[in-house]
C-alpha cells in the first residue's frame, strides 16, 4: 500500500512538472496592444506591462507603442508641424495591430488605452477595419464627449465636444 501511495505521488509530481514544463495556450492570452494618450510615450505602461507579466501573461503578447507626434492638431483640417490628425492616429495604429498579428499569428488583439489614445481606438474599429481585427477594448481616461463644449471655441480640435469628431 505504501508503495502505491508513492507511486502515485511521484506520477501526480510528474504530471504537474510537466505542466509547469509545456508551451503556455497562447489563445488563453491573446496579444493586447497599449495605446497611450496625448503627449505621452509608450513608456507609460511600463508598469502595466509589469503587472501583465507578474499575472502570467507571455511578455511576447504585450505590446505598448509610440505614436510618432503623439499630440492632437489644434485644427484637425489644417497640416500641423509636429502634430497629427485624428486619420493619422488611426492609421499608425492600424500598421501597429498588422505589425503585432503578423508577429504574433493572431487572427485578433485587444487595445489598452488611455487619453487620446482611446480616440484613436474608437476611431479604428468604427471607421478604419478594427471591428474584423479587435476582440476588446478598453478605453480609460478617454474624454469621448470631448475636453470642452463650447460653441464657436476650437470646434475642429479632435477634443472640442462640439466638434466633428
Amino acid at each position: 500500500m505504501t508503495t502505491r501511495r508513492a507511486l502515485f505521488a511521484v506520477a501526480g509530481a510528474g504530471l504537474l512538472l510537466a505542466a509547469c514544463a509545456s508551451t503556455q495556450n497562447h489563445s488563453a492570452h491573446p496579444p493586447i496592444v497599449f495605446v497611450h494618450g496625448n503627449g505621452d510615450s509608450a513608456s507609460i505602461w511600463q508598469t502595466t506591462v509589469w503587472r501583465f507579466e507578474a499575472n502570467g501573461w507571455p511578455r511576447e503578447r504585450l505590446h505598448a507603442i509610440d505614436l510618432p507626434y503623439p499630440l492632437a492638431r489644434d485644427d484637425d483640417t489644417k497640416a500641423q508641424p509636429g502634430r497629427t490628425s485624428t486619420g493619422e492616429h488611426m492609421a499608425f495604429l492600424k500598421a501597429e495591430v498588422d505589425k503585432v498579428m503578423k508577429a504574433t499569428g493572431a487572427r485578433q488583439v485587444v487595445l489598452v488605452a488611455n487619453s487620446r489614445g482611446g480616440y484613436a481606438v474608437r476611431n479604428y474599429v468604427q471607421n478604419g477595419g478594427g471591428s474584423q481585427t479587435v476582440s476588446h477594448a478598453v478605453l480609460g481616461g478617454v474624454p469621448n464627449h470631448g475636453v470642452w463644449a463650447i460653441k464657436g471655441f476650437r470646434e475642429a480640435n479632435e477634443f472640442a465636444g462640439t466638434g466633428p469628431f
